[in-house]
């Protein structure tokens, strides 16, 4: 094999090394972007779920929250409703003390 010969299968299989190089270099950007591509859709996934599971769990303590409130303002109603109850009773004796005083004061 002369040396033209020689030159000329490195020549070539320096382009096929290059050749190589560059479709390794597409074939990683490629898997680089899928890999980002399905990065970005699996967090988009979990932002999803948990943002479904928050407004789940906001929903359940609001209602909850509410049941509580309304028990409470039932037992201030109750009561109050008792206080003023038990004042209409008192009111004719309270009439009579007052009228009682004031008639001993003069």
């Amino acid at each position: 094999m002369t040396r033209a010969d020689t030159l000329l299968q490195i020549k070539d299989a320096e382009v096929k090394a290059s050749q190589i190089m560059k479709e390794a270099d597409d074939k990683q950007r490629s898997i680089v972007s899928a890999a980002r591509k399905d990065a970005i859709r699996k967090i988009q996934d979990a932002d999803v779920k948990q943002r479904s599971e928050f407004d789940a769990a906001y929903a359940a303590e609001k209602a909850k929250v509410s049941s509580q409130r309304e028990e409470i303002l039932d037992k201030g109603r109750a009561e109050a409703k008792a206080i003023k109850s038990r004042a209409e009773q008192n009111l004719p004796q309270a009439k009579s003390h007052l009228k009682q005083v004031f008639e001993g004061s003069i």
